[in-house]
């Protein structure tokens, strides 16, 4: 079990050293003397630039061409080091010997590392997942000195899962790791003081510490020093310091730091409009890099200004693009601009059936007027199948849900669901919605757990509907988020956390789901467990009205904006 192909080092953001220079590569932390790159007199602190004639312009970067390569394999490095540019030729070992040797040797470092292959497992090694075997070498990784260590054991302690659950342990080995110099220690430590968990609510606590662990490199923590900045918590409201900070959180590598980004030059928000650069951010968000996905809103906002020509010259083809690739990352809004072009054949080729489907899976995702837009288009006959076909629908959809597709045995469900070309059979529903669910479709989960929620077809159970709601959620649904919230908002089938409900209904919210949008707007509007902040409010309501939700749209006519 030699494991996948290392240099044998940890690798680091150069910004995450107080650079300012730009410089773009991969930075060598904690360089195992008897590891490939230690051998060859690499040092903590030099800069890898590329492998093998291949740029690198981050530690994901670096470590996307090194899943190609194996051990033993011989690679060649450009390395700077102070202002000298160097080249090594180095060979590489795997990573769980490098890893294993120092642990047994004291290295903390190693010992993290190695954690971490145990945690999740290492199928191409054959190392199977043993939780137990990780929290004791994360143990040991913190008692020799691994502030990430630490870091990633008071999660453990956290979330129970590996060890028993206690919070004061989290809290004090968050802080242990925090004051050792890890950004992961103080992002956790700042979530605990952003909700309250173990410790008093403060939000300005929680801004110093998401400070420091931007600072030390963790884009995630700066992308939430943004938003304590441009919503005024902790600190005084500041667009200006949120676009800084969104700024860092995009080039570390957070994806929602980007889509935050362009929205503020889109708008004018602590910067000058400027939307050629909304444009660039809203691309960088969209596109994602090799370890990690791109955000869905950015690329639905980049396809929103290719279509109306916004900062760049209209190419509704490529809007359509954006919307899809929006629309396959879970965003309902997406998905409905998607088939607003195509139901009129506006810059794509006109095609109404895909439409439907579309329309369809925005309506499952929340978006309330696509789900009127189906209603129309039945209506109407306008849905792109014939009287016949439209008879034969039931059988076509029970023969591909015989052969395994998913999604034909979720809209068989939803036929027998509303009893709609076939007689209503809640319980045979049930049945489809659960094979669609175990094949992949979260609609099917979604709707298997509103049944189960009701007690319709099936048994009542709020802990099997939560259950399901929050697979759908996982797999980018954004009404199964919304469905998790309102199951923590009302303490159904888990204990009631209406921080918890606010996070998920954002979630949701920003992937078009207007009833999560709706649903965060009444929190912001009465300070239910989230700042009470009534222009955050009525921004919500408009996003829920625009989606077609009435009953935001009577909010918002009740509570003019002042």
């Amino acid at each position: 079990m030699a494991g996948p192909a290392t240099l044998g080092a940890g690798l680091r953001h150069p910004s995450s050293l107080g650079r300012q220079d730009n410089v773009q590569g991969a930075v060598l932390r904690d360089v195992e003397e008897e590891g490939p790159a230690g051998r060859a007199g690499l040092l903590s602190g030099d800069l890898i630039q590329s492998i093998d004639g291949i740029e690198v312009d981050d530690p994901c970067g670096l470590e996307h061409v090194l899943a190609d390569r194996k051990p033993g394999q011989e690679v060649t490095l450009t390395i700077l080091r102070g202002g000298e540019r160097l080249e090594e030729q180095i060979a590489l070992a795997g990573a769980l010997n490098v890893d294993r040797a120092a642990c047994e040797a004291g290295r903390a470092a190693a010992c993290h590392r190695l954690a971490a292959f145990y945690a999740a497992g290492d199928r191409g090694a054959g190392l199977a997942a043993d939780p137990s075997r990780a929290v004791e070498l994360y143990r040991q990784a913190c008692d020799g000195g691994s502030a990430d260590g630490c870091a990633d054991l008071g999660m453990i302690h956290l979330q129970g899962s590996g060890a028993p659950a206690d919070e004061a342990q989290a809290r004090a080995l968050f802080r242990q790791a925090c004051d050792g110099g890890s950004a992961t220690g103080c992002a956790h430590l700042a979530d605990l003081f952003v909700i309250g968990r173990a410790v008093t609510k403060d939000d300005a606590h929680a801004l110093t510490l998401y400070q420091e662990a931007c600072e030390g490199g963790d884009g995630s923590s700066c992308y939430n020093v943004g938003l304590l900045f441009e919503k005024g918590r902790g600190s005084i409201q500041s667009p200006s310091r949120a676009l800084i900070a969104y700024e860092r959180a995009c080039e570390l590598g957070s994806f929602l730091g980007c889509t935050n980004q362009g929205f503020l030059y889109e708008r004018g928000l602590g910067t000058p409009v400027n939307l050629e650069r909304a444009v660039d951010f809203y691309r960088r968000a969209c596109e994602g890099s090799p370890c990690a996905s791109g955000d869905p809103l950015g690329c639905f906002n980049l396809g929103v200004l290719l279509r109306d020509g916004k900062g760049i010259a209209p190419y509704k083809a490529a809007a359509a693009g954006y919307f899809d690739r929006s629309c396959e990352g879970g965003s309902a809004l997406g998905c409905a601009n998607l088939a607003d072009l195509l139901q009129a054949g506006d810059g794509v080729p006109k095609d109404e059936q895909r439409a439907v489907e579309l329309f369809r899976r925005a309506c499952d995702g929340g978006h309330t007027i696509s789900c009127r837009n189906i209603a129309a288009l039945q209506e109407s006959g306008e849905n792109g199948e014939s009287g016949e076909e439209e008879a034969q629908a039931p059988d076509r959809l029970e023969t591909a849900c015989l052969g395994g597709e998913a999604v034909a045995c979720h809209e068989l469900g939803v036929l027998y669901d509303e009893g709609w070309k076939v007689a209503r059979d809640q319980a045979r529903a049930a049945g489809l919605y659960e094979k669609a669910c175990e094949g992949g479709e979260p609609r099917g989960c979604v709707n298997l757990g509103v049944l189960a929620a009701a007690g319709t077809g099936i048994p009542q159970d709020d802990a099997r509907a939560l259950a399901l709601y929050q697979q759908a959620c996982d797999a980018g649904l954004p009404r199964g988020c919304y469905n998790v919230g309102a199951r923590y908002a009302g303490g159904l089938g888990a204990p009631r956390d209406p921080y918890h409900a606010a996070q998920l209904y954002e979630q949701a919210c920003n992937k078009g789901d207007t009833l999560a949008c709706l649903s965060l707007g009444v929190l912001y509007d009465e300070g239910d467990w989230v700042l009470q902040d009534s222009s955050r409010a009525h921004d919500l309501y408009r996003r829920a009205c625009d989606g077609g939700n009435e009953e935001a749209c009577a909010k918002l006519r009740a509570k003019p904006a002042r």
